[in-house]
């Protein structure tokens, strides 16, 4: 039983539970104290959970810049090379460019 109470208080306090609540605050019309008041919820720990949540947001609109580019007429090469400033590259057989441009269109 104490194991059971345990995990229990475990999966409360964890990410999906602290993830529930932000969802939820961001939808009321709430400040941060008022909405951990009216829940009854640690506003210290809700603030570093709202900063771990703004922190992984930056990260992932920083892991990857799409910038404009032109595309003009093939090249005689039979090979598509992109490179990034941040140094990855990819290659492509030209046949494959009307899939890459499709892949980039579905992106958000």
């Amino acid at each position: 039983m104490l194991a059971l109470s345990w995990k229990v208080l475990q999966m409360r306090r964890g990410p999906e539970y602290w993830g529930r609540h932000l969802e939820a605050w961001h939808q009321s019309d709430l400040t941060q104290d008022a909405y951990c008041a009216h829940h009854g919820l640690s506003t210290k720990t809700f603030y570093r959970w709202r900063r771990n949540e703004k922190e992984a947001v930056a990260a992932a609109k920083s892991a990857l810049t799409l910038v404009p580019v032109r595309v003009g007429a093939p090249v005689t090469d039979s090979v598509v090379r992109l490179h990034s400033p941040g140094g990855w590259r990819i290659e492509l057989a030209s046949s494959s460019v009307a899939t890459l441009a499709e892949l980039l269109r579905q992106l958000p």
